[in-house]
């Protein structure tokens, strides 16, 4: 195991202690049919553990970060240990109080040497 690896390893440990489970949800925009007048979206979810903090005053500028914003860290391994597809934007968190958040920008990844080691990011609900 890389020393990424087990840096991930150890991320994912803390934030299962710390954190709660998160459901990570991604649709993909269908086909629109004609016959029924309906777009066949395609929801893909998958459950992560991650821990949900307020921004810190001083990065709330009202833009890019706005008052009601939380940060999400999350871990790159899903709950059953394998690796979590990346969140982009627009996917949805659903948090252990069932609220439901939209991932805006920013987006970040820390991985060093192509491992993701962790991911910062802003929601909205």
């Amino acid at each position: 195991m890389s020393f990424y690896s087990e840096t991930a390893n150890t991320a994912n440990e803390a934030l299962e202690e710390y954190g709660q489970i998160v459901t990570l949800t991604h649709v993909v925009p269908g086909v629109y049919d004609p016959a029924t007048g309906l777009m066949t979206n395609t929801a893909t979810t998958q459950k992560g553990t991650g821990v949900v903090i307020d921004w810190d005053a001083r990065q709330v500028d009202g833009s890019l970060i706005q008052i009601g914003d939380k940060k999400l860290l999350l871990s790159p391994l899903n709950t059953a240990g394998a690796v979590l597809t990346a969140p982009v934007l627009g996917d949805t968190v659903t948090d252990a109080a069932s609220v439901v958040y939209t991932l805006v920008a920013p987006l970040s990844t820390l991985s060093p040497a192509g491992t993701a080691v962790i991911y910062d990011c802003n929601m909205r609900v």
